[in-house]
């Protein structure tokens, strides 16, 4: 299995032919269905804006620690962006794993400028000169991309095409920079890595990668990791958890990780720009019609957003402590997601996930016995 290379030129095409639309759009559905990864060329984003924010960008992490840290949050909850410092995040808590030491990144992220959003305003670091300028324009050209991508995709599916856009009328987008400092003369800690092993959270995720050292895997279960192909000039395109629950699980949201460089590599410091399309804060995502016995309880997509994050950052126990319900309160909305997720996760690789008939009826047998034993079953109320 390969990351497949698909060009996209016929999304920015008003009057392109519906026929061929359409074949593209089923690319795109049998690489989400496969693989949940496509490196996407010809797909129209500005060159010029492009360089500008990776400029800006690369300027921001030279400068020293102390006046990165000027732009971090004290409070994850409330401002969910900024900057992070080099090991801030464990990406693999959101699977559960704990004890391994911090990603070997730094980080700086914006969200949605919209106030509709319901997300809080934006915070600009003082330095460098022309960031803000530069990072607003390049978050408004994948905001662009974005609704092309997402009107192929519900094409694929065979949905209305502004199925996906219409819960983004006050999205809650953000955008994100990574630095992988050069690693010469460090020795990682056993098990570090550059980015631990996670999938996304959101629906669609757009990456700009300054270098190789992406790596995905299908089978979650004993991963088998496969390189993305690092294209000059491309973007990578892939699916997160919230898109894998909303198709029923019929789309991938796929593990990956990036690693780090092997000795002798050459590849030094990586930088890379990643664009998180999320959509409305209050959107409703119930399992789309069509793909079987839905395995998920419908949630509103900021709880389910907002619980990944703070597991990443490591602030999940602490704010459920903060949040304990009294006696007789209401449960935590999104208290059960991640065991939830777990339960209906597919442990087989992904190549094997398009089940026969066969193995739907089986698997749902399997479902309606638990619930006639009385099996308890975590889901969000």
């Amino acid at each position: 299995m390969e990351v497949p290379i698909i060009d996209v030129s016929l999304l920015q095409q008003a009057d392109a032919e519906a026929e061929a639309l359409q074949q593209l759009a089923e690319r795109l559905g049998e690489a989400a269905e496969a693989i949940g990864f496509i490196v996407i060329t010809h797909h129209g984003v500005d060159e010029a804006i492009l360089q500008r924010a990776w400029a800006a960008t690369e300027a921001f992490f030279d400068q020293d620690e102390a006046q990165k840290l000027l732009a971090a949050t004290e409070d994850e909850q409330s401002y969910p962006y900024g900057y992070s410092r080099l090991e801030g995040e464990v990406l693999s808590r959101t699977r559960g794993e704990n004890g391994v030491r911090g990603d070997l990144k730094e980080m700086f992220s914006i969200g949605p400028k919209d106030s509709r959003s319901g997300m809080p305003p934006r915070r600009w670091p003082k330095s460098p000169p022309h960031f803000r300028q530069a990072w607003e324009a390049y978050y408004d050209e994948m905001l662009a991309l974005a609704h092309r991508l997402l009107r192929g995709l519900a094409l694929a599916l065979r949905l209305q095409p502004d199925f996906f856009r219409e819960n983004m009328g006050r999205h809650q987008c953000a955008l994100r920079a990574l630095n992988y400092p050069d690693l010469e003369g460090v020795k990682p800690a056993p098990g570090q890595l550059r980015a631990s092993a996670h999938t996304d959270y959101g629906v669609v995720t757009i990456l700009k990668s300054g270098g190789p050292g992406l790596q995905v895997a299908k089978d979650r279960g004993n991963p088998q990791w496969i390189d993305v192909p690092h294209v000059e000039g491309a973007f990578v395109i892939n699916l997160g958890d919230l898109m894998r629950r909303w198709t029923n699980n019929r789309w991938a949201s796929t593990l990956h990780r990036v690693i780090v460089p092997p000795e002798g590599s050459g590849w030094g410091r990586r930088q890379s720009m990643a664009f998180f399309v999320n959509i409305n804060g209050d959107a409703e995502v119930r399992v789309i019609d069509g793909t079987g016995k839905p395995k998920y309880e419908p949630i509103t997509a900021v709880d389910f957003l907002l619980k990944r994050h703070l597991t990443a950052m490591g602030a999940l126990d602490q704010a459920q402590a903060q949040a304990q319900p009294t006696d007789g309160a209401a449960a935590d909305p999104v208290a059960a997601s991640v065991e939830e997720e777990k339960a209906a996760e597919p442990q087989k690789p992904l190549e094997e996930e398009a089940a026969s008939a066969e193995d739907v009826k089986e698997a749902e047998a399997e479902m309606q016995l638990e619930e006639e034993e009385g099996v308890e079953v975590e889901v969000e109320v």
